[in-house]
C-alpha cells in the first residue's frame, strides 16, 4: 500500500491535500491570519473592528443601509435647523438672544466638527476664526453681565422663570464656547492682544469723536471723576454740639439737588413698576434716566390750543433710530447721577437737548417742551403684547412704548403720540392720536394727514400694561 494511502486510512492528510476538508481548513486558516493582520492597522479604538466600519470578517464591503451625507452639506443642515429652533425660541421669550445663542453655537460646532480642515490648512482663515472666537466670548460676556444684572432688578425678559432659563442657557453657552476658545489657543491672535487692542481701538475713536463710543467716554470720565470729587471730600468731625441744618433753601442761579426746583420749575423722574426708565441721554447726557421738566404755572389747555401747540412742536420731525442703551448701573440716589447743570442750560434756553433716538426720548421731550410752553403734560408707559408695528426690530411678544397725554378742559384725556417715522416717507406731520385701553388694540392714526397718509401701517399690537406720569418722582 503506499503511503499516501496509509496516511489517509491513519487519519492524517498531507500538507498538499486537495481534499473538501483540508480546504476547509486552509480558508479559514487565511481568513483569520487576514483578520489578525487588519485589526493591528487600526488607528483608534474607537472606529472598532472591521465588521463594524462596513467589513465582514471576510476582509469584503458589507452593505449599508445608511446614505452618505456630504461633510459640506451637514453644516449647512445643522445650522438652518438651529437658526429655526432659535427663531421659535425668540418667538415665545420675546426676545432676540436666544436666536443669537443657537446661531453662534450652531456655527462654531460645525466649524470645529467637519471644518476644522480649512482652519488648519489655510493660515489667514484660522486667524480670523480665532479672531472671531475671541470677540465672540467677550461679548457673551458682556451678554452675561447685563442679563444677570437685568434679572437680579426683574426687567430681564416677561417673567423671571424665562429670565432664569434664558440665563441658564446663556452660562451653558458660555462655558462651552471658553472650552473652544482653550482648544484653539495655539492660534493667533491671543485673548489678550484681542482685549489690548479693543481698548486702543475705543480710546483712539472715542478721543476723535467717533460715536457712539464718544459718548461712552463721556459717561465713564464723569463717572470716575464724580468718584473722585466724593473719595477726595474730607470725612465730618463729630462733636458734642449739635450740628446745623443744611441749608436747602432753592438758590435762583442753580438747580436745587434736594428738591430739583428752579425759578418756576421742578425735575422728576419716570418711576414705573419695573423701576427707572432710561432714554438715550436727550436730558439726562449721561443716558441713565428720563428726566421731566415740570412748570409750576401749567395749566390743561383746550383741544384746539392742544392742536394749535402740537403744529409748531418739532418733535415729532427726527427720525426715529433704534438704539441699545448702556446697562443702567449706578450707586446710590438716581437723582445723584442726574447732569444738573445741562438741564439748567437747557431750561434757560442756553443749550438745546439731544435729538431724540426712541420713543421714550420723543415722549421726554414732547412732554418738557409742553410744559415750558405752560401746558401740563404727562409721561404714558405702555406695554405692547404681540407687537408689529413700525418700530419693531426684533422678534417680540411684548414690549414698551411711550406716549403723552393731556388733560384737556373740553374733550377729556387726549393720547399724542410723536413718535418720528423710521423711513424717510410719511406725511409731514408724524403726530399721532391714539385711543388707549388695556385689553383693546394700539392703533394710532395721523393727526394732520397729509398726502393720503391716515393710519400708520400695521398695528402695534394689543395694550397690556398702561401708567401715566404727570410729574415724576424726584428723591422720594
Amino acid at each position: 500500500m503506499p503511503i499516501q494511502d496509509r496516511d489517509y486510512v491513519r487519519g492524517s492528510h498531507p500538507p498538499t491535500c486537495s481534499c473538501v476538508e483540508c480546504t476547509k481548513k486552509r480558508l479559514s486558516k487565511i481568513r483569520r491570519e487576514t483578520y489578525r493582520n487588519a485589526t493591528s492597522d487600526w488607528p483608534t479604538s474607537r472606529e472598532g473592528p472591521p465588521s463594524r466600519r462596513g467589513y465582514n470578517t471576510g476582509g469584503q464591503r458589507a452593505y449599508r443601509h445608511r446614505p452618505h451625507i456630504p461633510n459640506w452639506l451637514k453644516p449647512m443642515l445643522l445650522i438652518a435647523a438651529l437658526s429655526i429652533g432659535g427663531l421659535i425660541a425668540s418667538h415665545f421669550v420675546g426676545s432676540l438672544i436666544p436666536f443669537w445663542l443657537f446661531l453662534g453655537f450652531s456655527v462654531f460646532y460645525s466649524v470645529e466638527k467637519w471644518l476644522s480642515y480649512y482652519t488648519r490648512r489655510y493660515k489667514g482663515i484660522g486667524r480670523l476664526y480665532r479672531l472671531i472666537l475671541n470677540l465672540s466670548a467677550l461679548s457673551l460676556l458682556g451678554l452675561l453681565v447685563w442679563s444677570g444684572k437685568s434679572l437680579f432688578t426683574q426687567q430681564f425678559m416677561g417673567s423671571p422663570l424665562m429670565g432664569s432659563l434664558v440665563f441658564l442657557f446663556e452660562i451653558g453657552v458660555f462655558v462651552w464656547l471658553c472650552q473652544v476658545v482653550s482648544r484653539n489657543d495655539w492660534r493667533q491672535p491671543s485673548m489678550k492682544l484681542t482685549i489690548v487692542s479693543l481698548i486702543c481701538l475705543f480710546l483712539i475713536f472715542s478721543f476723535a469723536g467717533v460715536q457712539p463710543l464718544s459718548h461712552y467716554k463721556d459717561i465713564l470720565l464723569d463717572s470716575a471723576s464724580a468718584y473722585l470729587k466724593k473719595a477726595s471730600q474730607p470725612d465730618t468731625i463729630f462733636s458734642d454740639t449739635i450740628p446745623s441744618q443744611p441749608d436747602t433753601t432753592p438758590s435762583s442761579n442753580k438747580i436745587n439737588s434736594r428738591t430739583g426746583s428752579y425759578k418756576n420749575y421742578y425735575l422728576g423722574l419716570v418711576h414705573t413698576l419695573e423701576g427707572y426708565l432710561s432714554g438715550s441721554g436727550c436730558y439726562d447726557d449721561a443716558g441713565h434716566f428720563i428726566v421731566l421738566i415740570n412748570n409750576e404755572n401749567a395749566v390743561d389747555p383746550s383741544y384746539s390750543q392742544l392742536v394749535s401747540f402740537l403744529r409748531q412742536d418739532r418733535t415729532d420731525q427726527f427720525p426715529y433710530i433704534y438704539t441699545i442703551g448702556a446697562p443702567g448701573i449706578y450707586y446710590g440716589k438716581p437723582e445723584s447721577h442726574v447732569n444738573l447743570e445741562h438741564i439748567q442750560t437747557i431750561i434757560d434756553g442756553i443749550a438745546q437737548p439731544g435729538n431724540p433716538h426712541i420713543c421714550a426720548d420723543f415722549a421726554e421731550r414732547l412732554h418738557n417742551n409742553a410744559e415750558m410752553a405752560g401746558i401740563r403734560c404727562a409721561y404714558v408707559s405702555v406695554t405692547l403684547a404681540g407687537y408689529t408695528g413700525p418700530y419693531n426690530y426684533g422678534i417680540s411678544s411684548s414690549t414698551g412704548h411711550a406716549c403723552n397725554a393731556f388733560q384737556t378742559t373740553d374733550r377729556g384725556l387726549v393720547y399724542i403720540d410723536c413718535t418720528g417715522m423710521s423711513d424717510s416717507y410719511g406725511p409731514d406731520n408724524n403726530d399721532k392720536v391714539v385711543d388707549v385701553q388695556v385689553g383693546e388694540q394700539y392703533n394710532p392714526e395721523y393727526l394732520f394727514p397729509s398726502g393720503g397718509w391716515y393710519i400708520p401701517s400695521g398695528t402695534m399690537g394689543r395694550v397690556t400694561g398702561l401708567q401715566v406720569i404727570w410729574e415724576g418722582t424726584w428723591n422720594n
